[in-house]
């Protein structure tokens, strides 16, 4: 069995029972998700694998050791860099981590967080023309502060925009979903 589908059946193992956010859609559409962008792009199969078990260490009981032993420290580094390292912060501070980490991400690291945040924000913009506005109620911060974030991650990316073009596909959906790059404050 190759990386990839060893990834898949992990990820669907980890996150089995979880749902999207106020949703009843499984989670593991999700990983999965961001994976196949990740394909689209002809990234490698280490950060196709990285793409689907993304949120197993921020989201479920898999651990950084478990990830080593059946995917490689390369795999297992690229789900840390994509990782919150410590829920116990607020937000704001997790936020403003993840922000500040892309100035010293490898390109790899860089395809997995971009392919995490633009199937995010693609499933936020279909939520909206399905609910509305009121999509904005389940996120523990509200527009302007998912504006604040999805904005901040794509101006720190745009370094790297001639290497991986998911990252000019995030813009523009940024841009669809907050009517603007602008941040709110």
């Amino acid at each position: 069995m190759n990386l990839i589908d060893q990834a898949i059946i992990f990820a669907a193992k980890a996150h089995m029972g979880q749902t999207r956010k106020s949703s009843d859609i499984p989670y593991i559409t999700h990983p999965f998700s961001v994976g196949m962008l990740l394909q689209k792009e002809n990234c490698s199969e280490q950060v196709i694998a990285a793409g689907i078990l993304h949120d197993t260490l921020e989201d479920t009981a898999a651990t950084y050791e478990q990830l080593k032993e059946h995917f490689g420290i390369r795999v297992a580094n690229l789900v840390l860099a994509a990782s919150e390292q410590d829920k116990s912060l607020s937000w704001e501070e997790r936020k403003k981590h993840t922000i500040d980490s892309l100035k010293d991400a490898a390109l790899e690291e860089i395809q997995v967080i971009t392919a995490d945040k633009l199937h995010n924000l693609l499933t936020i913009h279909f939520d909206l023309d399905t609910i509305g506005e009121a999509v904005w109620d389940r996120f523990k911060r509200g527009k302007t502060e998912q504006h604040w974030y999805y904005a901040s991650m794509v101006r720190e990316l745009m370094i790297h925009q001639n290497e991986f073009k998911l990252i000019l596909e995030l813009k523009k959906e940024v841009i669809k979903v907050f009517g603007s790059m602008d941040v709110p404050y």
